[in-house]
């Protein structure tokens, strides 16, 4: 999985950025949007091989990038505790969370300085 980041002029949409993925035939496996200074960050998840084709939509689409990096996403019980106990194992397994945040349905997305580790422990 690919998390690409990228930021949205205050003078945008976000309804804009799904519909553009959604025109290209990207599959989004995850998505969030928070405000900023100026604008919005976007953060979504695609599948390895909609990756470079999401990227290529979002940057036609006139987005500004921040970030692309490997990320894994990790289904859950979703009950109160379960992200703090699944958060504290890939913790105990020595390894840093450098971004988290919910996905579609009981899973949760976790860019972390070892994915190896983080899919062991998961």
């Amino acid at each position: 999985m690919q998390d690409l980041t990228f930021v949205l002029g205050p003078d945008r949409t976000g309804s804009e950025v799904w519909q553009h993925l959604g025109a290209a035939d990207i599959n989004i496996e995850a998505a969030c949007m928070f405000p900023r200074v100026e604008g919005r960050v976007i953060h979504v998840t695609v599948n390895d091989e909609d990756a470079d084709a999401a990227h290529r939509t979002l940057v036609e689409a006139g987005l500004a990038e921040l970030d692309r990096r490997p990320v894994v996403i990790a289904s859950f019980v979703d009950e109160p505790g379960a992200l703090g106990a699944l958060t504290q194992r890939i913790n105990d397994a020595g390894v840093t969370i450098y971004l988290m945040y919910m996905a579609t349905g009981d899973r949760v997305v976790v860019g972390a300085d070892d994915l190896e580790k983080v899919g062991e422990v998961i």
